[in-house]
């Protein structure tokens, strides 16, 4: 390994080219980072200095990429792809700020001229999802309109800058700044070479650059195992576009808790912020690059299945898709790496899609009863890792070896019965939990059968039927004591579902009846029934509601 100070703008003297390889991050500096540089270099502008000046940004590591025998030399950026590009951003700012002389000179460093229509054009090539954008800039063509990128905002940042006074109200000038960007700019130049251990170097690098998150050490530590390949049409570049990127891509920001649970969902109860860690001591078991592939392909089609997971809708099942729903609603992530389990086994033909839907619906009844009997959701943590790792591979009946294994449970893990489910229903206060909203709506769903509204509308909300505030009205409605209010108010007896909350608001229950009698809401349709509102009907009704959640969510008796 070498290492030595250089000018960062010698990087881009001479022909070659820097690449950022496929499985890097994309370009991420904000205004922060841009607004800091430009300050360090406008601290020069009115200085004397001489040659032995410098201002040191930080560190570039490269590697040499294996390439034919033709063309530029070319180096991979391991480290250092945030600082080159801002500097050959700011480049393009000046080229296009200075007179025709100069903004040849800038494109010089831009671009290597004897290789216009080749791969080798440009001095620095960025990672696959920059290229548009810095390629609209180095080269801007009247037909390129691209806005929305963090490269033509950082663009437009420094052209902005060079364009305004400097501390004396005096223009700034853009061949100034070219001078101390030539001559000022430095970075210590790390050249692995080929006996260097890239993983090593690339876990230990950590300067002013943005700290990297579990799924970029993660894809960077996998996709270099490609590294002797890294040309375009070469192994890397086939691995990124055809199983590493569709799975960033499809699922967004939830790719690193995919990572979390893909990594748990066999046993080990890892950590979060140790996912590539262990993600790294097991592909360092894999010795062969066909067999890395062979396993990240595995993870590519578990990822399309927690993509359902995230987006229900994504799902053509439409009973999976339902169940699928609830839990998403239930934010029962907790329950994720037994459903990769799962899927994946469905998947292999271990059991049909029925039996999957029965899985998930145990699963749901769990998670319903215990929010309902307002259950630390913490004491399952070990759980679902724990059936997951027993999960057996050839069983016929999935359905009932999962709810044997829910149902065993005791303690702070228990699947609460119905007595249980049935007390919390009549006596817990509901109001404001989620556990409320989705026991109501579970319940409509099931009263109302296909004419159901649609309780997923804004305009649908939580209304108490014996109103919050009582006036003379209700206390004699209940009976004059406000005993029975503080008792049952935020009971789900007392709850129901309406489009027209603030027109009911502290109405009389006899004038509420009337409006009940007309709603599309099926549970509104039956408290219309009720000739009064009080303790017994609050408890009647408290009743119905429990023998239609214990119903539809129901607990398997082993």
């Amino acid at each position: 390994m070498e290492a030595n100070p250089v000018r960062i703008v010698q990087y881009f003297d001479g022909e070659k080219q820097s690449i950022t390889p496929l499985f890097q991050r994309p370009y991420t500096w904000n205004k922060r980072n841009w607004q800091s540089l430009w300050d360090d270099i406008l601290s020069y502008y009115n200085r004397e200095h001489d040659s032995a000046s410098s201002h040191f940004m930080g560190a570039v590591v490269s590697i040499p990429a294996k390439t034919v025998p033709v063309g530029v030399t070319k180096h991979l950026v391991i480290d250092g792809q945030q600082r080159l590009t801002t500097v050959a951003i700011m480049l393009c700012a000046l080229r296009d700020s200075c007179d025709e002389r100069k903004s040849h000179q800038i494109q010089d460093y831009l671009v290597n001229r004897h290789y216009d229509n080749s791969v080798d054009h440009l001095k620095l090539l960025p990672t696959q999802g920059d290229r548009t954008a810095y390629l609209s800039i180095v080269n801007p063509r009247p037909q390129d309109h691209i806005s929305k990128h963090l490269i033509i905002d950082c663009y437009e940042f420094f052209k902005k800058a060079i364009s305004e006074k400097d501390e004396n109200e005096q223009q700034i000038d853009p061949g100034k700044i070219l001078d101390i960007v030539k001559s000022l700019l430095q970075v210590v130049m790390i050249n692995l070479g080929e006996a260097d251990d890239p993983y090593l170097i690339f876990e230990s690098l950590n300067f002013k650059g943005e700290p990297l998150s579990q799924g970029d050490l993660v894809r960077n530590y996998i996709l270099m195992r490609f590294r002797g390949s890294v040309g375009e049409g070469g192994e890397q570049e086939r691995i990124y576009r055809e199983i590493w990127h569709p799975m960033e891509s499809r699922l967004g920001e939830g790719f690193e808790d995919f990572l979390w649970h893909y990594t748990i969902k066999d046993g080990d109860n890892v950590k979060k912020p140790k996912v590539y860690s262990s993600i790294k001591h097991n592909f360092s078991q894999i010795k062969e690059p066909i067999d890395v592939e062979c396993h990240i392909g595995e993870m590519n089609k578990a990822s399309i299945n927690y993509e359902r997971f995230l987006n229900p809708g994504k799902e053509s099942n439409t009973k999976i898709q339902k169940e699928l729903a609830l839990l998403f609603r239930l934010e029962a992530t907790i329950s994720y790496p037994l459903l990769l389990k799962l899927f994946s086994a469905c998947d292999n033909n271990q059991f049909d899609e029925d039996i999957l839907v029965n899985c998930l619906r145990n699963i749901n009844s769990l998670m319903v009863r215990r929010a309902v009997c307002e259950e630390k959701r913490s004491a399952l943590n070990k759980l679902f890792i724990g059936i997951a790792s027993r999960m057996p591979r050839e069983i016929a009946d999935m359905d009932e070896w999962i709810a044997n294994e829910l149902a065993k449970r005791v303690r702070s893990e228990r699947w609460p019965d119905d007595i249980e489910f049935r007390s919390a229903i009549l006596t817990n206060n509901l109001y404001g939990t989620k556990a409320a909203r989705i026991v109501l709506d579970g319940i409509e769903a099931h009263l109302a059968g296909k004419e159901v509204i649609d309780l997923s509308s804004d305009k649908i909300s939580i209304e108490h039927i014996m109103p919050q505030t009582l006036n003379d009205d209700w206390l004699r409605e209940i009976g004059g004591s406000d005993e029975i209010h503080r008792k049952y108010l935020d009971t789900l007896g007392n709850l129901t579902l309406t489009g027209i909350n603030s027109e009911l608001g502290n109405m009389k229950f006899s004038e509420k009846k009337q409006m009940y009698a007309g709603s599309g809401v099926s549970m509104n349709r039956d408290l219309s029934t009720y000739e009064s509102w009080s303790e017994s009907e609050i408890l009647k009704r408290s009743s119905m509601l429990a023998d239609y959640a214990v119903k539809i969510w129901p607990r398997y008796s082993a």
